[in-house]
């Protein structure tokens, strides 16, 4: 095997020990009773009003917990301040629910589906509460990042479903829609991220192609339909291209992505994948140089990034007669997955969990 190749193969080797890597959550330690997850919002209470330093939400059994939130007494949750009787029922409700969306976030990679029927049962606590106030949206928003992130496009249908009278307004819930479509289509190593349970990875390889097909026309008219909202215009047509381009339709993928290149583009994870995704169709269609181009403006935003540094060193190596090593030596030195919004691409609003929590906390003191 000649130097190229061997340089080519260890960074293989790097992407995917980097996937079977990617942090996980301990194994789920069964809950002994309902004392103990009234115990744990205690703690979590008393957390977030500054009088303790930390609580553990990691090694908890969801469905267990799940089914003990059910008898826990509300009483007991201590609130921030004195409060009325409808005062102190609101804090109990956003407290707990605040609480299953927290437990539901910290074991979703490892346990999707039990992540996801915790979200599903506070979730009927959050949407009876009419007129939606400002904590009942931020803890949609952050219950939409948790839904994404296990990439299972049945459940998020489900729950765009049942919430769409209380958010019809929300961009990111229209931005939704076409995401649950285009998650039907997820490759394996988006699904095996650590995000999605086993059955359900099998069911999905399983699937049928013309069902994916029909998923994916699905998806393009609902991602055309939130580009028309400017919030989402630049994410919609990202994606829009990106079931256009996973369909060989390239040319149609750059001639969409084309009304993107005087756009003002806030988010870099769009940034980069824009350029990433436009080098694969420039390489499908035979544009070595600008695909080459294109990969390079990628690792300007990321550098060092897997998928812009992988793909622009075989293209290198098997179209350019260029030697890749420079970029393989410093990817097998660095191989840390965080750099690339690549791995994050169909779990979509999981990269927001954090400010979308810190938003619902914010509403709990």
């Amino acid at each position: 095997m000649c130097p190229r190749h061997v340089r080519l193969s260890a960074a293989i080797a790097v992407l995917t020990s980097a996937l079977a890597g990617f942090p996980r959550q301990p194994a789920a330690a069964p809950l002994q009773s309902a004392a103990t997850v009234a115990q744990l919002i205690v703690s979590y209470a008393d957390w977030i009003q500054g009088q303790r330093t930390g609580v553990d939400l990691i090694a908890i059994d969801l469905d267990a917990a799940r089914r003990d939130l059910a008898r826990v007494d509300p009483g007991t949750i201590p609130l921030p301040r004195q409060a009325s009787p409808a005062e102190t029922r609101e804090w109990q409700r956003r407290y707990l629910t605040a609480f299953a969306l927290e437990l539901a976030a910290a074991g979703s990679k490892t346990h999707a589906a039990a992540a996801a029927r915790l979200v599903e049962w506070a979730c009927p606590y959050v949407r009876s509460h009419t007129p939606a106030n400002d904590y009942d949206r931020a803890w949609q928003l952050a219950a939409l990042a948790v839904l994404e992130g296990g990439i299972d496009s049945d459940t998020l249908r489900a729950h765009l479903d049942h919430v769409q009278p209380t958010m019809s307004d929300e961009p990111r819930f229209v931005l939704g829609r076409g995401i649950a479509e285009e998650q039907v289509s997820a490759p394996r190593e988006a699904l095996t991220r650590g995000a999605i349970a086993s059955d359900l990875l099998r069911a999905k390889e399983a699937a049928a192609r013309e069902d994916r097909l029909r998923a994916a026309e699905r998806a393009i008219a609902r991602f055309r339909d939130a580009a028309a909202v400017p919030a989402l215009h630049a994410e919609a047509t990202l994606r829009l291209g990106h079931v256009e381009y996973v369909l060989e339709r390239y040319d149609t993928a750059l001639e969409g992505w084309s009304q993107l290149d005087a756009a003002p583009i806030d988010d870099p994870a769009v940034r980069y994948l824009l350029h990433v995704f436009r080098g694969e169709a420039l390489e499908a269609l035979g544009r070595y140089p600008d695909a080459r181009q294109s990969y390079l403006r990628a690792l300007q935003i990321s550098p060092r990034a897997h998928s812009a540094t992988v793909r622009l060193a075989a293209l290198l190596f098997r179209h350019m007669e260029a030697d890749p090593s420079p970029l393989l030596d410093g990817l097998v030195r660095n191989d840390d997955p965080q750099r690339d919004p690549w791995w994050a691409y169909y779990a979509a609003d999981w990269r927001f969990w954090y400010p979308r929590i810190e938003r619902v906390r914010s509403l709990l003191k």
